[in-house]
């Protein structure tokens, strides 16, 4: 579900700048409305492909980034200084003495 939800958002996320970057729809059924909207279409693949490229490496990036802080968490946690273990003294009774 978490997997789907992403995926819609990242959809919009890349069609919105495709949109504003590429000539708006052209109205018409004549050979250049029909080529003008061809191109059109090109240009949003070409957009979208692109947004969606640099969406997975910044998400990588990220990945990435957040896998440095957790070894470098982990490098500090190994390099403090070990506590002994605490034994408890138990105490014997004796009923003679």
């Amino acid at each position: 579900m978490k997997t789907l939800i992403a995926i819609g958002i990242l959809t919009l996320a890349t069609i919105a700048p495709a949109m504003a970057a590429c000539p708006p729809e052209a109205r018409g059924d004549t050979a250049e409305t029909i080529a003008a909207n061809q191109q059109r279409l090109i240009c949003l693949n070409q957009e979208i492909s692109t947004s969606a490229r640099q969406k997975q490496f910044e998400m990588q990036l990220q990945n990435n980034q957040t896998a440095i802080q957790d070894l470098q968490l982990q490098r500090r946690l190994d390099s403090l200084p070990k506590r002994p273990v605490f034994t408890p003294v138990v105490p014997t009774y004796n009923p003679g003495n």
